[in-house]
């Protein structure tokens, strides 16, 4: 049996929360979004956890048998790439996410899409500068995961990155 350690990185509306789940499904391994790492999910909101707490609850996931964690690059929450087997890299088109931003955000306005925030104007707006700012940081981002070799896989689709783990896994 092949164990499997992956970080998903991409930008907003990517697909890195649909892929891990459903290699999550498909493999039988924990899923993680970074940003339950860094926030604390309340019934009364969301609290930001103190550095500590973040890299206490991150390494404890890292350090598990295996696990898929997913989320938008941060300067903290790196420590998995040295222990992943791969970086899977989603650089969908940014209409693509854009559309997706726009989907999400109406389907949470109508009650058929759960999400970790309130879906206002404001937040809205915040979706779209991130998809942004992903495309002005992607070049630093590639840069930086050079130094991690044949591990870093790039795809432009989240389902080519499936079929890629689903082929690697046989």
């Amino acid at each position: 049996m092949i164990i499997l350690k992956i970080d998903i990185v991409g930008s907003v509306a990517s697909g890195k929360t649909t892929l891990s789940r459903k290699i999550s499904k498909e493999f039988n391994i924990p899923n993680y979004e970074k940003d339950n790492v860094v926030w604390k999910r309340t019934p009364s909101g969301d609290v930001k956890r103190t550095p500590q707490e973040r890299d206490a609850y991150f390494n404890d996931i890292i350090s598990k048998k295996e696990w898929v964690v997913e989320g938008s690059p941060r300067q903290s929450l790196k420590e998995s790439y040295d222990c992943c087997d791969y970086i899977i890299v989603l650089d969908e088109y940014t209409l693509t996410r854009l559309i997706r931003v726009f989907k999400r955000w109406i389907n949470q306005r109508r009650g058929k899409e759960k999400y970790n925030s309130k879906p206002t104007l404001k937040f809205l707006w915040q979706n779209i500068k991130w998809v942004f700012e992903f495309n002005k940081i992607k070049k630093n981002l590639l840069y930086e995961l050079e130094n991690y070799g044949e591990k870093v896989k790039k795809f432009r689709h989240s389902k080519d990155a499936y079929g890629f783990l689903v082929e690697s896994r046989i």
